[in-house]
């Protein structure tokens, strides 16, 4: 009977994180390739010594002098024949045993963006790898390209478009930001100075001999469609709701021509159809981080740091879906702080800086790493059922999924608050705070919870309408 290996979890089945190579007698040739590809995705372990079997399962055929090996791994590792830099620590490489066998133990980080691209044999252009799947493939130049623009710190979206002038950005996108300023901040200085003033200081414009023309951020946060998509050809915007889990009922884009098209009319529109949905209302302060449910509060931050942080060079446009039980945000890019760092909040590393400034303007955006630390918070204390972060490599995109909390989290509480709007449907969320004796927080999570589900829904305008509760 054919004896069967029995190997630690993490090393029983190759995929996107762990790649094993038979090395008997060596490094592999080919150990260089996961290196870069590891290094130039989510970090990964490659294990010298583990071989497949004739049904593809791997066993451990052992390295037969894993000191050696380890000490050419270190050369190598700093010979620029074999690969651009070294990420590894002295902790990343471990000799194992198993069965009596010495195996190697090499784990990659993700390299950090001043580092990439990795690449191997002195040469970018064939040597850069990415991950996908179980499997380590050639970057294409325009990969290699991205890497290399975001290894810099120079924020892109300042340069100013030399092709396009100043009447690519819309006046009346222009007066209504400039309105929420002033809300927000009465007296502000960029709410008194004229247009071309404004533009310049707050970066949206800049001067070119004797001619004004639109930064990059100016042109998407302001801009008429057909200008963005001249120096943006894969811009795209689109919002769908799916809420009958079948084909979307309700769309906006940036292609339609009944709107502007930049990021700054359809954050206001989107937001508009959200609170609508999750029953929030603002306050003078438009969408800053003021009031609301911290359901509202996550799904707003997610769908304004998709939009911010997304790299317009690239392919697939910025996503936003809302479906029955879930919000999404997918938009192109690369995640620049790493999702656990991230999460634990007080890390910023914005890609478009000038954008964030208009956004910070505004009270979209407070440029303290703060946003997925929120959602991830809100989670904890339910206002999500769940926070699903990932990323796709080809092309780079990252997706934001927020599970919102159902029906069934509402307990006693929910069938309370049902029963006391039959009764009283022109309740204010104020007064139902008071009646039941709970805050107005729990009030407004209990209510997106109830909407979620289709048991409650808001009729009418916000100031003269009533709920209507669907049994």
């Amino acid at each position: 009977m054919k004896k069967t290996t029995v190997l630690p979890p993490e090393y029983s089945k190759e995929g996107l994180y762990f790649e094993a190579k038979s090395a008997p007698r060596g490094v592999p040739a080919d150990f260089w390739e996961t290196y870069s590809a590891f290094a130039n995705t989510f970090g990964g372990t490659i294990v010298l010594g583990l071989s497949e079997d004739e049904d593809r399962n791997l066993i451990v055929t052992g390295v037969e002098t894993p000191e050696k090996t380890v000490q050419t791994l270190w050369d190598n590792l700093n010979n620029t024949r074999f690969t651009n830099y070294n990420i590894l620590s002295s902790t990343d490489i471990n000799i194992e045993e198993i069965e009596g066998r010495k195996i190697i133990v090499v784990r990659v980080p993700a390299a950090e963006r001043h580092r990439r691209p990795i690449y191997i044999r002195n040469n970018i252009n064939s040597g850069t790898f990415k991950r996908n799947n179980e499997g380590d493939y050639h970057c294409r130049l325009d990969e290699i390209k991205e890497m290399i623009r975001e290894s810099e710190d120079i924020s892109r979206d300042t340069k100013p478009i030399e092709e396009l002038g100043i009447d690519c950005l819309d006046e009346e996108t222009i007066n209504r930001f400039l309105q929420e300023v002033n809300a927000r901040r009465p007296g502000h200085p960029w709410a008194r100075l004229p247009k071309e003033e404004f533009l310049t200081l707050s970066g949206a414009a800049a001067t070119i001999g004797d001619g004004l023309h639109p930064t990059s951020a100016g042109l998407l946060m302001f801009g008429k469609i057909a200008c963005i998509r001249r120096a943006f050809n894969d811009y795209f915007l689109d919002y769908r709701e799916c809420l009958d889990e079948e084909r979307w009922s309700y769309r906006i884009h940036s292609n339609s021509g009944e709107w502007s098209g930049n990021i700054y009319d359809f954050i206001s529109m989107v937001m508009d159809r959200l609170s609508a949905r999750l029953g929030t209302r603002f306050k003078l302060e438009g969408y800053s981080n003021t009031g609301g449910s911290d359901t509202f509060i996550s799904v707003r931050e997610a769908v304004i740091n998709g939009l911010i942080h997304a790299d317009y060079h690239l392919p697939g446009g910025v996503t936003v879906l809302s479906s029955h039980r879930s919000i999404s945000i997918t938009n192109p890019g690369t995640m620049r702080v790493h999702a656990d760092i991230a999460l634990r909040g007080g890390h910023s590393d914005p890609r478009n800086v000038t954008l964030m400034a208009l956004a910070m303007a505004v009270g979209w955006t407070e440029r303290i790493g703060s946003g997925l630390y929120f959602i991830n918070q809100a989670e904890e204390k339910g206002a999500l059922q769940a926070l699903n972060i990932s990323e796709g490599t080809c092309p780079s995109k990252v997706k934001v999924e927020l599970t919102l909390p159902g029906f069934e989290d509402s307990g006693k509480d929910g069938e309370r608050l049902l029963s006391i709007l039959r009764g009283n449907p022109q309740m204010t969320r104020q007064e139902l705070a008071e009646r039941m004796g709970i805050s107005l927080s729990s009030v407004s999570n209990l209510l997106t919870v109830l909407k979620a589900a289709g048991r409650v829904e808001r009729v009418g305008s916000r100031k003269t309408g009533q709920w209507k509760v669907n049994d």
